[in-house]
Order: structure tokens, then sequence, then C-alpha cells
């Protein structure tokens, strides 16, 4: 990582996928978060997180509660966010970068087609 001085916009993006073991009752939501910068899409920032979710008994994919999904990327994302400004500004940046509160209900969608069984 390093100092960003190109004056365009950052281009943030975020790509969620999920995991579902039914046998330990878990779900693995992995949460991408990247952001880009200038014609050549030059990554200043990449960031993988997985998080781990246990239900109290197994169910079916399909019967994982619709709202388990916008949920689960609410939870994440402010950790996410934290941490992005934490390392951009630890790490010296001229500008770190501060990602603005983010409503993603919109990727529950991609989440839920992005979700495989164990």
């Amino acid at each position: 990582m390093g100092d960003f001085t190109d004056a365009s916009p950052l281009d943030l993006s975020f790509s969620p996928s999920g995991v579902y073991d039914k046998n330990n009752k878990t779900f693995s939501l992995r949460f991408v978060f990247t952001a880009t910068q200038g014609e050549d899409n030059k990554t200043i920032v990449r960031i993988d997180c997985i998080a781990t979710f246990e239900f109290k008994e197994p169910l079916d994919l399909e019967a994982i509660p619709e709202y388990f999904y916008p949920n689960s990327l609410a939870i994440v994302f402010p950790y996410v966010r934290a941490f992005v400004s934490s390392v951009t500004l630890q790490a010296n940046m001229v500008t770190p970068i501060l990602i603005p509160t983010l409503n993603l209900t919109g990727l529950q969608s991609t989440l839920k087609a992005n979700t495989k069984l164990l």
C-alpha cells in the first residue's frame, strides 16, 4: 500500500459470498472490499474478510431466513469499514480511506446467489 495522489475518485466494490455447512450449523460469509482508482483501476486497498455465523439448529439451505442475508452484511460492514480506515491511516497514506455509511441491502441477492452448500 502506498500514497495515492491521483485526484480521481475511488471506485469502491463489495463482493459477498457464503458457504453454509449444515453439519456444523455454520454460515461463513466472505466479504471482499476493493478500492480502485484511475483509468487503469489501480488497486489501492483490498480487504478479504470472513465472518462465521452459527445457527441453533441445522437448516436446509433453502430454509435460511431471508432476513439473514441483509442482516449478516449489516453486521460485518462496520468492522470492514473501520478496518479500512484504520489500515489506511496507519499506513500513513496522504488521504486515508473513509468509507461512508452505506446501505448494503442491495447486496443480499448477490450474497444469496453466491452461497454454496458445503
